[in-house]
Protein backbone atom coordinates (compact mmCIF):
# COMPACT_ATOMS: atom_id res chain seq x y z
CA UNK A 1 0.00 0.00 0.00
CA UNK A 2 1.23 3.49 -0.84
CA UNK A 3 2.52 5.52 2.09
CA UNK A 4 0.27 8.37 3.21
CA UNK A 5 3.37 10.56 3.19
CA UNK A 6 3.76 10.02 -0.57
CA UNK A 7 0.24 11.08 -1.55
CA UNK A 8 -0.01 13.82 -4.14
CA UNK A 9 -2.31 16.78 -3.56
CA UNK A 10 -4.73 15.34 -6.11
CA UNK A 11 -4.78 11.94 -4.39
CA UNK A 12 -5.32 13.59 -1.02
CA UNK A 13 -8.23 15.63 -2.40
CA UNK A 14 -9.89 12.52 -3.83
CA UNK A 15 -9.70 10.74 -0.46
CA UNK A 16 -11.02 13.81 1.32
CA UNK A 17 -13.91 14.10 -1.14
CA UNK A 18 -15.06 10.56 -0.52
CA UNK A 19 -14.62 10.90 3.26
CA UNK A 20 -11.81 8.37 3.60
CA UNK A 21 -10.59 8.04 7.18
CA UNK A 22 -6.98 8.74 8.10
CA UNK A 23 -5.80 6.95 11.25
CA UNK A 24 -2.67 8.80 12.41
CA UNK A 25 -0.50 8.31 15.49
CA UNK A 26 1.52 11.22 16.90
CA UNK A 27 4.45 9.96 18.96
CA UNK A 28 6.91 11.95 21.08
CA UNK A 29 10.30 10.62 22.20
CA UNK A 30 11.53 12.79 25.07
CA UNK A 31 13.71 13.00 28.16
CA UNK A 32 11.44 15.26 30.23
CA UNK A 33 7.90 16.54 30.47
CA UNK A 34 5.82 13.60 31.72
CA UNK A 35 7.64 12.43 34.87
CA UNK A 36 9.83 15.49 35.35
CA UNK A 37 9.70 19.18 34.59
CA UNK A 38 12.85 20.94 33.45
CA UNK A 39 13.46 23.10 30.40
CA UNK A 40 12.09 23.83 26.96
CA UNK A 41 11.46 20.23 25.90
CA UNK A 42 9.22 19.67 28.93
CA UNK A 43 7.30 22.82 28.02
CA UNK A 44 6.82 21.50 24.47
CA UNK A 45 5.55 18.13 25.67
CA UNK A 46 3.07 19.66 28.08
CA UNK A 47 2.00 22.23 25.51
CA UNK A 48 1.26 19.54 22.94
CA UNK A 49 -0.65 17.44 25.43
CA UNK A 50 -2.74 20.45 26.48
CA UNK A 51 -3.64 21.27 22.87
CA UNK A 52 -4.40 17.77 21.60
CA UNK A 53 -7.99 17.25 22.86
CA UNK A 54 -9.38 20.29 20.99
CA UNK A 55 -7.22 19.74 17.92
CA UNK A 56 -8.11 16.05 17.85
CA UNK A 57 -11.83 16.84 17.96
CA UNK A 58 -11.57 19.43 15.17
CA UNK A 59 -9.54 17.12 12.90
CA UNK A 60 -12.02 14.29 13.49
CA UNK A 61 -14.67 16.45 11.81
CA UNK A 62 -12.53 16.08 8.67
CA UNK A 63 -12.13 12.29 9.07
CA UNK A 64 -8.56 12.60 10.40
CA UNK A 65 -8.24 10.66 13.64
CA UNK A 66 -5.11 11.23 15.71
CA UNK A 67 -3.95 9.17 18.68
CA UNK A 68 -1.18 10.53 20.95
CA UNK A 69 1.71 8.55 22.39
CA UNK A 70 4.62 9.63 24.57
CA UNK A 71 7.81 7.74 25.37
CA UNK A 72 10.15 9.18 28.00
CA UNK A 73 13.29 7.83 29.61
CA UNK A 74 12.45 6.36 33.03
CA UNK A 75 13.38 8.30 36.16
CA UNK A 76 13.99 7.08 39.69
CA UNK A 77 11.17 7.75 42.14
CA UNK A 78 13.34 10.12 44.20
CA UNK A 79 14.64 12.17 41.27
CA UNK A 80 14.82 15.83 42.31
CA UNK A 81 12.62 17.04 39.44
CA UNK A 82 9.90 14.39 39.70
CA UNK A 83 6.34 15.66 39.22
CA UNK A 84 4.09 12.72 40.14
CA UNK A 85 0.88 14.77 40.10
CA UNK A 86 1.41 15.81 36.50
CA UNK A 87 2.48 12.30 35.51
CA UNK A 88 -0.79 10.86 36.84
CA UNK A 89 -2.78 13.59 35.08
CA UNK A 90 -0.90 13.06 31.80
CA UNK A 91 -1.38 9.30 31.84
CA UNK A 92 -5.11 9.68 32.46
CA UNK A 93 -5.46 12.25 29.65
CA UNK A 94 -3.49 10.21 27.10
CA UNK A 95 -5.39 7.02 27.92
CA UNK A 96 -8.69 8.92 27.50
CA UNK A 97 -7.66 9.68 23.89
CA UNK A 98 -6.83 6.03 23.18
CA UNK A 99 -3.08 6.53 23.40
CA UNK A 100 -0.38 5.39 25.79
CA UNK A 101 2.76 6.47 27.65
CA UNK A 102 5.84 4.24 27.67
CA UNK A 103 9.01 4.54 29.71
CA UNK A 104 12.37 3.96 28.05
CA UNK A 105 15.72 2.59 29.12
CA UNK A 106 18.86 4.61 28.69
CA UNK A 107 22.41 4.38 30.02
CA UNK A 108 21.57 5.45 33.60
CA UNK A 109 19.88 4.09 36.71
CA UNK A 110 17.10 6.65 36.51
CA UNK A 111 19.17 9.79 36.96
CA UNK A 112 20.67 12.16 34.43
CA UNK A 113 24.11 10.99 33.34
CA UNK A 114 25.98 14.20 34.29
CA UNK A 115 28.62 13.84 31.57
CA UNK A 116 31.83 15.85 32.08
CA UNK A 117 31.73 17.52 28.63
CA UNK A 118 29.22 19.93 27.13
CA UNK A 119 25.65 19.65 28.39
CA UNK A 120 26.15 17.17 31.21
CA UNK A 121 22.50 16.12 31.45
CA UNK A 122 22.61 14.59 27.96
CA UNK A 123 25.42 12.18 28.74
CA UNK A 124 27.56 10.62 26.03
CA UNK A 125 27.36 8.36 23.02
CA UNK A 126 26.36 5.18 24.88
CA UNK A 127 23.49 7.02 26.55
CA UNK A 128 22.22 8.39 23.23
CA UNK A 129 22.42 5.03 21.48
CA UNK A 130 20.54 3.26 24.28
CA UNK A 131 17.81 5.92 24.47
CA UNK A 132 17.42 6.12 20.70
CA UNK A 133 17.24 2.36 20.23
CA UNK A 134 14.65 1.87 22.97
CA UNK A 135 12.68 4.91 21.79
CA UNK A 136 12.69 3.77 18.16
CA UNK A 137 11.50 0.27 19.12
CA UNK A 138 8.61 1.63 21.17
CA UNK A 139 7.68 4.16 18.47
CA UNK A 140 7.56 1.50 15.76
CA UNK A 141 5.36 -0.76 17.86
CA UNK A 142 2.99 2.14 18.52
CA UNK A 143 3.03 2.97 14.79
CA UNK A 144 2.02 -0.60 13.88
CA UNK A 145 -1.35 -0.01 15.55
CA UNK A 146 -2.27 2.73 13.07
CA UNK A 147 -2.32 3.57 9.40
CA UNK A 148 0.72 5.83 9.85
CA UNK A 149 2.71 7.69 12.49
CA UNK A 150 4.57 10.99 12.84
CA UNK A 151 7.36 10.64 15.42
CA UNK A 152 8.88 13.69 17.14
CA UNK A 153 12.44 12.85 18.28
CA UNK A 154 13.31 15.63 20.70
CA UNK A 155 16.78 17.12 20.92
CA UNK A 156 20.24 15.58 20.73
CA UNK A 157 19.45 12.66 23.04
CA UNK A 158 17.15 11.27 20.31
CA UNK A 159 19.09 12.44 17.25
CA UNK A 160 19.81 8.86 16.16
CA UNK A 161 16.21 7.66 16.53
CA UNK A 162 15.17 8.72 12.98
CA UNK A 163 17.96 6.51 11.60
CA UNK A 164 16.73 3.48 13.52
CA UNK A 165 13.06 4.18 12.74
CA UNK A 166 13.51 4.68 9.00
CA UNK A 167 15.76 1.62 8.71
CA UNK A 168 13.43 -0.69 10.65
CA UNK A 169 9.99 0.62 9.62
CA UNK A 170 9.63 -1.72 6.60
CA UNK A 171 10.57 -4.76 8.71
CA UNK A 172 8.01 -3.69 11.33
CA UNK A 173 5.42 -3.04 8.62
CA UNK A 174 4.96 0.50 9.93
CA UNK A 175 4.40 3.66 7.89
CA UNK A 176 6.35 6.23 9.90
CA UNK A 177 7.96 9.63 9.38
CA UNK A 178 10.52 10.55 12.06
CA UNK A 179 11.45 14.17 12.79
CA UNK A 180 14.63 15.10 14.66
CA UNK A 181 13.40 18.22 16.49
CA UNK A 182 16.37 20.54 16.97
CA UNK A 183 15.85 22.56 20.14
CA UNK A 184 19.55 23.45 20.49
CA UNK A 185 22.91 22.20 19.23
CA UNK A 186 26.48 21.88 20.35
CA UNK A 187 27.22 25.00 18.31
CA UNK A 188 24.57 27.12 20.04
CA UNK A 189 24.94 25.92 23.64
CA UNK A 190 28.46 24.55 24.06
CA UNK A 191 30.86 27.06 22.53
CA UNK A 192 33.75 27.76 22.70
CA UNK A 193 34.49 24.01 23.09
CA UNK A 194 31.63 21.77 21.92
CA UNK A 195 31.36 18.05 22.63
CA UNK A 196 32.73 16.34 19.48
CA UNK A 197 30.50 13.28 19.99
CA UNK A 198 27.44 15.50 20.13
CA UNK A 199 28.56 17.26 16.95
CA UNK A 200 28.87 13.90 15.19
CA UNK A 201 25.46 12.64 16.36
CA UNK A 202 23.72 15.86 15.34
CA UNK A 203 25.47 15.82 11.97
CA UNK A 204 24.47 12.19 11.40
CA UNK A 205 20.81 13.13 11.88
CA UNK A 206 21.13 16.10 9.52
CA UNK A 207 22.71 14.09 6.75
CA UNK A 208 20.48 11.04 7.22
CA UNK A 209 17.59 13.23 6.05
CA UNK A 210 19.38 13.31 2.68
CA UNK A 211 19.27 9.49 2.54
CA UNK A 212 15.57 8.86 3.12
CA UNK A 213 12.39 10.95 2.80
CA UNK A 214 11.12 9.32 6.01
CA UNK A 215 13.60 11.31 8.13
CA UNK A 216 13.05 15.05 8.58
CA UNK A 217 14.59 17.89 10.57
CA UNK A 218 12.33 19.97 12.76
CA UNK A 219 13.17 23.62 13.41
CA UNK A 220 11.64 25.62 16.26
CA UNK A 221 12.41 29.02 14.71
CA UNK A 222 13.68 30.61 11.51
CA UNK A 223 16.92 31.27 13.35
CA UNK A 224 17.37 27.53 14.02
CA UNK A 225 16.48 26.73 10.41
CA UNK A 226 19.25 29.04 9.15
CA UNK A 227 21.63 27.58 11.73
CA UNK A 228 20.99 24.00 10.56
CA UNK A 229 21.50 24.99 6.92
CA UNK A 230 24.54 27.22 7.34
CA UNK A 231 26.40 25.40 10.12
CA UNK A 232 25.37 21.74 9.69
CA UNK A 233 24.78 21.49 5.94
CA UNK A 234 21.05 20.73 6.09
CA UNK A 235 19.00 21.01 2.91
CA UNK A 236 15.96 23.35 3.08
CA UNK A 237 13.66 20.71 1.57
CA UNK A 238 14.36 18.38 4.50
CA UNK A 239 13.32 20.91 7.15
CA UNK A 240 9.82 21.07 8.66
CA UNK A 241 8.45 23.59 11.19
CA UNK A 242 8.04 22.31 14.75
CA UNK A 243 7.68 25.68 16.45
CA UNK A 244 6.65 26.48 19.98
CA UNK A 245 3.62 28.26 21.35
CA UNK A 246 1.05 28.57 24.12
CA UNK A 247 -2.38 27.19 24.92
CA UNK A 248 -4.58 30.30 25.34
CA UNK A 249 -6.96 28.45 27.64
CA UNK A 250 -4.18 27.47 30.05
CA UNK A 251 -5.09 28.54 33.61
CA UNK A 252 -1.65 30.16 33.80
CA UNK A 253 -3.04 32.99 31.64
CA UNK A 254 -6.11 33.71 33.77
CA UNK A 255 -6.66 37.35 34.61
CA UNK A 256 -5.56 38.20 38.15
CA UNK A 257 -7.40 40.76 40.26
CA UNK A 258 -5.55 43.95 41.29
CA UNK A 259 -5.78 42.81 44.90
CA UNK A 260 -4.17 39.45 44.10
CA UNK A 261 -1.34 41.15 42.20
CA UNK A 262 -0.74 43.73 44.94
CA UNK A 263 -0.55 40.97 47.55
CA UNK A 264 2.16 39.25 45.53
CA UNK A 265 4.08 42.52 45.02
CA UNK A 266 3.97 43.27 48.73
CA UNK A 267 5.19 39.77 49.57
CA UNK A 268 8.31 40.44 47.46
CA UNK A 269 8.70 44.05 48.67
CA UNK A 270 8.27 45.39 45.13
CA UNK A 271 7.25 49.08 45.15
CA UNK A 272 3.64 49.77 44.17
CA UNK A 273 4.13 53.40 43.12
CA UNK A 274 6.76 52.95 40.40
CA UNK A 275 6.69 51.74 36.78
CA UNK A 276 8.29 48.30 36.60
CA UNK A 277 10.46 46.55 34.01
CA UNK A 278 10.24 42.81 34.41
CA UNK A 279 12.42 39.92 33.26
CA UNK A 280 12.63 36.27 34.23
CA UNK A 281 14.18 32.90 33.41
CA UNK A 282 17.01 30.55 34.22
CA UNK A 283 20.07 31.99 35.95
CA UNK A 284 22.45 31.67 33.00
CA UNK A 285 24.66 34.29 31.37
CA UNK A 286 23.23 34.13 27.84
CA UNK A 287 19.85 35.37 29.13
CA UNK A 288 21.52 38.79 29.57
CA UNK A 289 19.67 39.94 32.69
CA UNK A 290 22.55 42.35 33.20
CA UNK A 291 21.26 44.36 30.22
CA UNK A 292 17.98 44.94 32.06
CA UNK A 293 19.81 46.39 35.05
CA UNK A 294 22.12 48.52 32.92
CA UNK A 295 19.19 49.89 30.90
CA UNK A 296 17.25 50.72 34.07
CA UNK A 297 20.29 52.56 35.45
CA UNK A 298 20.32 54.79 32.36
CA UNK A 299 16.72 55.82 33.04
CA UNK A 300 17.78 57.28 36.40
CA UNK A 301 14.87 56.18 38.54
CA UNK A 302 12.06 56.25 35.96
CA UNK A 303 11.60 52.47 36.25
CA UNK A 304 12.15 49.87 38.93
CA UNK A 305 13.66 46.62 37.59
CA UNK A 306 12.30 43.28 38.80
CA UNK A 307 14.22 40.15 37.80
CA UNK A 308 12.96 36.70 38.78
CA UNK A 309 15.50 33.93 38.26
CA UNK A 310 16.08 30.36 39.32
CA UNK A 311 18.41 29.45 40.83
CA UNK A 312 20.29 32.04 42.88
CA UNK A 313 22.31 34.44 40.71
CA UNK A 314 24.62 36.40 42.99
CA UNK A 315 26.22 38.19 40.04
CA UNK A 316 23.03 40.17 39.44
CA UNK A 317 22.84 41.22 43.07
CA UNK A 318 26.45 42.40 42.90
CA UNK A 319 25.85 44.26 39.61
CA UNK A 320 22.86 46.15 41.00
CA UNK A 321 24.98 47.20 43.94
CA UNK A 322 27.80 48.42 41.68
CA UNK A 323 25.33 50.40 39.58
CA UNK A 324 23.86 51.99 42.68
CA UNK A 325 20.50 50.71 41.51
CA UNK A 326 17.43 49.92 43.55
CA UNK A 327 16.20 46.63 42.10
CA UNK A 328 14.14 43.59 43.09
CA UNK A 329 16.06 40.41 42.32
CA UNK A 330 13.88 37.47 43.32
CA UNK A 331 14.85 33.81 43.17
CA UNK A 332 11.41 32.50 42.22
CA UNK A 333 8.82 33.13 39.51
CA UNK A 334 5.27 34.46 39.64
CA UNK A 335 3.53 35.68 36.46
CA UNK A 336 1.23 38.06 38.35
CA UNK A 337 3.74 40.85 37.83
CA UNK A 338 3.22 40.72 34.05
CA UNK A 339 -0.39 41.84 34.52
CA UNK A 340 0.28 44.63 37.04
CA UNK A 341 -0.99 47.90 35.59
CA UNK A 342 2.29 49.63 36.44
CA UNK A 343 4.51 47.01 34.79
CA UNK A 344 5.60 48.97 31.73
CA UNK A 345 7.62 46.31 29.94
CA UNK A 346 8.84 42.73 30.02
CA UNK A 347 12.33 42.33 28.57
CA UNK A 348 13.75 39.16 27.00
CA UNK A 349 17.22 40.19 25.90
CA UNK A 350 18.92 36.78 25.57
CA UNK A 351 21.77 36.30 23.12
CA UNK A 352 20.96 33.81 20.32
CA UNK A 353 17.95 32.33 22.11
CA UNK A 354 16.84 29.47 19.81
CA UNK A 355 13.19 30.41 20.25
CA UNK A 356 11.95 31.31 23.74
CA UNK A 357 8.29 31.41 24.76
CA UNK A 358 8.48 34.69 26.65
CA UNK A 359 7.15 36.86 23.77
CA UNK A 360 4.05 34.68 23.51
CA UNK A 361 3.55 34.48 27.27
CA UNK A 362 3.92 38.23 27.76
CA UNK A 363 1.33 39.05 25.07
CA UNK A 364 -1.11 36.58 26.65
CA UNK A 365 -0.64 37.91 30.18
CA UNK A 366 -0.59 41.55 29.03
CA UNK A 367 -3.57 41.39 26.69
CA UNK A 368 -5.60 43.76 28.92
CA UNK A 369 -3.03 45.57 31.05
CA UNK A 370 0.57 45.38 32.13
CA UNK A 371 3.76 44.59 30.29
CA UNK A 372 4.58 45.35 26.67
CA UNK A 373 7.22 43.12 25.05
CA UNK A 374 10.86 44.12 24.50
CA UNK A 375 13.28 41.63 22.89
CA UNK A 376 16.82 41.59 21.53
CA UNK A 377 17.46 41.28 17.79
CA UNK A 378 19.30 37.95 17.68
CA UNK A 379 18.09 34.37 17.75
CA UNK A 380 14.45 33.37 17.63
CA UNK A 381 13.01 36.13 19.81
CA UNK A 382 12.96 38.95 17.27
CA UNK A 383 11.03 36.97 14.66
CA UNK A 384 8.06 36.85 17.07
CA UNK A 385 7.82 40.65 17.40
CA UNK A 386 7.11 43.41 14.87
CA UNK A 387 8.98 46.43 16.13
CA UNK A 388 6.59 49.22 17.07
CA UNK A 389 3.54 47.17 16.04
CA UNK A 390 3.13 44.53 18.75
CA UNK A 391 6.30 45.08 20.79
CA UNK A 392 9.82 46.43 20.48
CA UNK A 393 13.08 45.00 19.14
CA UNK A 394 16.38 46.33 20.52
CA UNK A 395 20.00 45.89 19.56
CA UNK A 396 21.73 42.94 21.19
CA UNK A 397 23.80 43.78 24.27
CA UNK A 398 23.11 47.52 23.92
CA UNK A 399 21.63 48.82 27.19
CA UNK A 400 21.35 52.36 25.78
CA UNK A 401 19.08 51.08 23.00
CA UNK A 402 17.03 49.09 25.52
CA UNK A 403 16.69 52.24 27.64
CA UNK A 404 15.44 54.18 24.60
CA UNK A 405 12.74 51.55 23.98
CA UNK A 406 11.69 51.65 27.63
CA UNK A 407 11.52 55.45 27.59
CA UNK A 408 9.32 55.25 24.50
CA UNK A 409 6.92 52.91 26.32
CA UNK A 410 6.83 55.16 29.37
CA UNK A 411 5.84 58.12 27.16
CA UNK A 412 3.09 56.26 25.23
CA UNK A 413 -0.59 57.06 25.64
CA UNK A 414 -3.02 54.43 26.89
CA UNK A 415 -4.54 54.26 23.40
CA UNK A 416 -1.16 53.48 21.84
CA UNK A 417 -0.52 50.77 24.42
CA UNK A 418 -3.95 49.27 23.78
CA UNK A 419 -3.20 49.04 20.04
CA UNK A 420 0.06 47.19 20.72
CA UNK A 421 -1.68 44.81 23.11
CA UNK A 422 -4.39 43.97 20.57
CA UNK A 423 -1.82 43.44 17.81
CA UNK A 424 0.25 41.25 20.10
CA UNK A 425 -2.70 39.07 21.04
CA UNK A 426 -3.63 38.62 17.37
CA UNK A 427 -0.02 37.66 16.57
CA UNK A 428 -0.07 34.92 19.21
CA UNK A 429 -3.51 33.51 18.45
CA UNK A 430 -2.86 33.38 14.70
CA UNK A 431 0.65 31.97 14.74
CA UNK A 432 1.97 30.91 18.13
CA UNK A 433 -0.48 28.50 19.72
CA UNK A 434 0.37 24.84 20.16
CA UNK A 435 -2.55 23.89 17.93
CA UNK A 436 -1.24 26.02 15.06
CA UNK A 437 2.28 24.65 15.48
CA UNK A 438 1.13 21.02 15.48
CA UNK A 439 -0.91 21.71 12.35
CA UNK A 440 2.13 23.25 10.63
CA UNK A 441 4.22 20.17 11.36
CA UNK A 442 1.58 17.70 10.23
CA UNK A 443 0.85 19.78 7.11
CA UNK A 444 4.52 19.66 6.14
CA UNK A 445 4.63 15.84 6.10
CA UNK A 446 1.03 14.62 5.63
CA UNK A 447 -0.59 15.88 2.40
CA UNK A 448 -4.11 15.09 3.58
CA UNK A 449 -3.70 17.30 6.67
CA UNK A 450 -2.27 20.15 4.60
CA UNK A 451 -5.45 20.32 2.49
CA UNK A 452 -7.65 21.36 5.42
CA UNK A 453 -5.16 22.72 7.98
CA UNK A 454 -6.06 26.36 7.41
CA UNK A 455 -9.75 25.69 7.91
CA UNK A 456 -9.01 23.85 11.16
CA UNK A 457 -6.64 26.57 12.36
CA UNK A 458 -9.17 29.34 11.68
CA UNK A 459 -11.85 27.49 13.63
CA UNK A 460 -9.55 27.12 16.64
CA UNK A 461 -8.39 30.76 16.50
CA UNK A 462 -12.01 31.93 16.47
CA UNK A 463 -12.74 29.74 19.48
CA UNK A 464 -9.65 31.03 21.32
CA UNK A 465 -10.58 34.67 20.70
CA UNK A 466 -14.15 34.12 21.90
CA UNK A 467 -12.90 32.37 25.03
CA UNK A 468 -10.57 35.23 25.96
CA UNK A 469 -13.26 37.85 25.46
Amino acid sequence: MKSIFDETAEEADKRIKRGAKLDLAIIHLTFEGIQTFGGGVATVLRGHLGALPRLRAELARHHIHITPYFAEIAYAANHERRDPLYQAQAEKQVWSMGGDIAYLVNFTQGYLPKAPWGVGDLGGMENWKAACASGAAVALNFARRHQAAVVYCHDSLFALAPLYISLQAPACRADACAIYVVHATALTHELPLPNPERLMVESAAVHWAKVTPRAKLGYISKFMSRHMIEDYGAKPQHLVPTGNGVNPGDPMFRRRSPEEIMEKLKAYNVPLDRPLIFSWGRAVEYKRFDMVLKAAARLEGRVHPVIMVTHRYQGLVDLAHRLGLEASIIFAFDPELLQWERTAAAASLAHLEPFGLTPAEVRMHGRKSGALMVVSDTGGLAEQVQDGVDGFVTRQDDPADVARALARILDMSEGEKLALRQAGLETILSGYTWSSQILRTLSAVVPRVSRMAEEVREALVKEDMAGLE
